[in-house]
């Protein structure tokens, strides 16, 4: 007991050095350092995209790291390929399409708000013209006007009327409001016609974008259950083995 009351304390265990937050995982392709959260091992990289990586890029070594944003760009390029190598050579939207498809962004847009932030006074003139001039409430209202024109001029004023019959005033009247309506209406009906066709096309990119989607979410599901699959087979292997030692063990 004397001999442990005269050693010296025993010195405090050295402290563990603190990660101080600095970055400490590099991307193989762009070379930007990161953190945990922002590189991911490049194992969780499907085969294909893998292999579509090792045949463009050179830096490429399959060990390591890549960055998120170097990983959406490869998607996309690999969503590409494969379309070209399906369909031919891609138009422009196409293209456009399958990177945003492989990068995760978004093609639907609000044309709504679109038109009305780029609409005229001209244009607003327009499209209240032809709602009025298509509803009946105008029918209703220019029959009534005619009949209480034609009345005035043939009984209620009748020698004094100022549009007698054949009414030749009424129908001055009537050309000049059908010469400047119609192509008023017509161009609301092309302002019309211009936001169909804007939104045929937004149609088109979605239903592309969901069908590029759709394919890649198929690739992504049969290599989960290759994976899933080729590690069931690696656990029954382990416990085959573990049945065959036990075996062994119990023959005298």
């Amino acid at each position: 007991m004397a001999d442990d009351a005269n050693q010296p304390p025993a010195a405090p265990p050295a402290p563990r050095p603190r990660h101080n937050g600095a970055p400490d995982r590099r991307c193989q392709l762009c070379g930007r350092m990161g953190r945990r959260g922002d590189l991911s091992r490049v194992e969780v990289v499907r085969p294909q995209v893998a292999n579509h990586i090792a045949a463009t890029r050179k830096e490429w070594t399959g060990a390591g790291f890549i960055c998120r944003r170097c990983l959406a760009i490869e998607n996309g390029g690999y969503v590409v390929a494969e379309l070209e190598r399906e369909r031919g050579e891609l138009s422009t939207i196409e293209l456009e399409l399958a990177r945003r498809s492989g990068e995760s962004l978004l093609v639907a847009e609000h044309l709504d708000e679109e038109f009305q932030r780029t609409v005229t006074f001209g244009q607003r003139m327009a499209d209240a013209t032809a709602r009025i001039g298509g509803s009946w409430g105008f029918v209703l209202g220019f029959t009534l006007i005619l009949v209480v024109w034609i009345a005035l001029n043939s009984f209620a004023l009748a020698n004094r009327a100022f549009d007698p019959f054949p009414y030749i005033l009424l129908n001055l009247v009537l050309s000049c409001l059908a010469a400047l309506q119609a192509p008023i209406i017509m161009m609301a009906q092309n302002r019309q016609a211009a936001r169909d066709r804007a939104q045929a096309d937004q149609d088109f990119r979605v239903n592309l974008k969901a069908e590029i989607a759709i394919m890649n979410l198929h690739e992504k599901i049969d290599h989960l259950l290759h994976s899933q699959w080729e590690r069931l087979l690696e656990l029954q292997q382990i416990q085959i083995d573990m049945l065959s030692d036990l075996e062994k063990r119990r023959r005298p």
